[in-house]
């Protein structure tokens, strides 16, 4: 184990009560392990994992009811941008 690894361990070890209740509640929420989340939680914070945790369930719940743009039509339209933006440059100059 190296030392970083050493201080995370160490850290998870010294949550406090209401502390690893949040990990613990946060690890359900993203379906895995609180030592899974850990690393993430010690890097950045329990907020900013929890946000984005719940920014991936909402994601999720966007893509099964069908409110999202196909990467296809995604890709396309990017295409269309970069053609007509590089059209004008060539005309232009």
């Amino acid at each position: 184990m190296n030392s970083r690894q050493k201080k995370q361990a160490e850290a998870l070890a010294a949550l406090s009560a209401a502390d690893r209740a949040r990990l613990e509640r946060i690890a359900s929420l993203a379906d895995v392990t609180p030592e899974h989340l850990w690393p993430d939680v010690w890097l950045y914070g329990f907020e900013d994992v929890e946000d984005g945790v719940r920014a991936d369930l909402e994601a999720e719940e966007d893509i099964a009811a069908g409110r999202t743009i196909p990467n296809e039509e995604v890709m396309a339209e990017a295409r269309r941008i970069v053609e007509s933006y590089a059209k004008r440059k060539r005309n232009a100059g």
